[in-house]
Formats: C-alpha cells, sequence, structure tokens
C-alpha cells in the first residue's frame, strides 16, 4: 500500500481517547491503538534502539531537541522535535487542527533516569500550520521559567537534500516496547538503521530503524550529517505484536519546502 494511502487511511480513523493533567505513558498513541496493522508504526527484525542517555558526542546533542509531545485533546501522545527555538514539528495524524493542539505539551527531559517530577513540561498549545499531504504540522512552544525550549536544549537542522538508499540513519522516538512490557516507560531512544529505498514514493523513504505507535513525528536524522532527512510517519507491514517490515518518513526536502512557507 502506498504511503499516502497509508495517511488517508490515518486521518479517516481517531485516536484512542486517555488523557490527564499529568501526561499518562499511552502505548497506544497510533489509530486504532498499538493492535493497528498497516496504520502502525513497527519494529523491523530485532528490536536495537537504545536509551539515548546513552548517546555520546554529536548524535546526543542532536537528541535533546526531541521530546515526548502530550495530546490531552485526543488523548494520546506523539514525539516531537525543535526545529528553531519555539517551533516543534509533529505529525498532521498527531496534531491535525487547532483543536487538536489545544492543551498540547512537550517534555525534553521525558529520558530514563529523570523522575517524573523533575520532567520540564513546556507548552507548545499554538497551532501554527498543517500539511495532511505530507502529514506535517509544526506548533510553537512558550518559555518555562524565561527560557524557550531551543534556548535549553537546541533545535535540528533539515537537510536540503534526501537521503540516498543505503545511508544510514538514527530515528530519535519517545517509546518502549509495550508489547513485551505493557507498564514500560517511553523514555528516548534512539534507533539506529538505513535507508531501504530513498525513493519508496513521491513523498517518502523507507528505512529498518525501529519504532512503534507514539513514535509518530520523530526526526529521522543522517549518522554523517547529523541533518534531519526525513520526518517519521508510517509502518509498513505491522503484525499484532509491533513488528513489520519497514518504516517510512517523509522526504527532507518536502519538510524543508514546508517549513519555508511559516519562515523557517
Amino acid at each position: 500500500m502506498a504511503a499516502k494511502k497509508l495517511v488517508g487511511a490515518m486521518l479517516v480513523m481517531g485516536l484512542t481517547a486517555c488523557g490527564s493533567v499529568e501526561p499518562m505513558d499511552v502505548p497506544d498513541a497510533e489509530p486504532k491503538g498499538p493492535l493497528a496493522s498497516q496504520e502502525s508504526n513497527v519494529i523491523v527484525g530485532t528490536l536495537n534502539w537504545v536509551s539515548a542517555t546513552s548517546l555520546t558526542g554529536t548524535q546526543r546533542t542532536k537528541s535533546l531537541a526531541v521530546g515526548y509531545l502530550s495530546i490531552p485533546a485526543v488523548g494520546s501522545r506523539c514525539t516531537a522535535w525543535l526545529v528553531s527555538n519555539d517551533v516543534v514539528i509533529t505529525n498532521n495524524h498527531c496534531v491535525g487542527s487547532s483543536a487538536d493542539a489545544v492543551g498540547a505539551r512537550v517534555s525534553f527531559n521525558y529520558e530514563d533516569g529523570v523522575a517524573s517530577g523533575s520532567r520540564v513540561w513546556y507548552p507548545c498549545d499554538t497551532f501554527i500550520k498543517t500539511w495532511s499531504g505530507d502529514d506535517m504540522t509544526a506548533l510553537r512552544c512558550a518559555a518555562v521559567n524565561g527560557q524557550l525550549p531551543g534556548q535549553v536544549y537546541g533545535f535540528l537542522t533539515v537537510s536540503s537534500t534526501n537521503a540516498a538508499t543505503n545511508a544510514t540513519v538514527y530515528v530519535v522516538n519517545q517509546n518502549c516496547d509495550y508489547y513485551t512490557d505493557s507498564t514500560c516507560t517511553p523514555t528516548k531512544k534512539s534507533s539506529p538503521g538505513k535507508v531501504l529505498n530513498g525513493s519508496y514514493s513521491t513523498t517518502d523513504i523507507s528505512y529498518d530503524a525501529d519504532t512503534l505507535g507514539g513514535s509518530s513525528g520523530s526526526p529521522v536524522i543522517s549518522t554523517s550529517t547529523n541533518q534531519v532527512v526525513a520526518l517519521h510517519h508510517i509502518g509498513i507491514g505491522g503484525n499484532s505484536q509491533g513488528r513489520g517490515t519497514a518504516n517510512t518518513g517523509v522526504k527532507a526536502t518536502r519538510v524543508k519546502a514546508r517549513l519555508a512557507e511559516i519562515g523557517l
């Protein structure tokens, strides 16, 4: 099934309802919940993501700009990443309207070793724009303690060129394998992989880095340049245990063109 058709299916179906003042660790952030098939993000082969806290050097620095996006208006969660001091990017199927954005907030230190009470939550509920065809949404965040999130965690740069087949990448996302442990906490992970097809579709590339529902909106980052080469959004061939054949993301040139529309 083509990626564009999959996005359409995702937009038609509602997200799982669940939420609270303190964002819950909701695994079923994808349409139909974690048992969804084609619409879910997937683990490919043997699970090999690692805690983001184990990263070193530039990869660790870049991972700081990725956060847990709580979406109480739809009772769900996704992943978001900073593209400037105060703008985060996620998927349209996560936040598709200003109504969905009400109460949205992001924690960039939702990581292993950080206690729940020590997580800093930035209000990111100002809806800027969404692009359903590229499954992309931009939100603006407010400052906390006088500092915008990008001033604390930095932000990511989107590549001007698309990733080639066989290029190595890593996907920074908020998740855990809730199929194996239903009580796990979706802390920040880094999923290494390679591009399976740099021309999977008109809009997307495909790769074998691991994700699950809740990873939607993650940045796919080149290991050679540490720039974003895709906006992760869809898994292919998922089964009832969240295992599948590939994941796909919107190409960098398309993401970059959309950012230019809002002056970024």
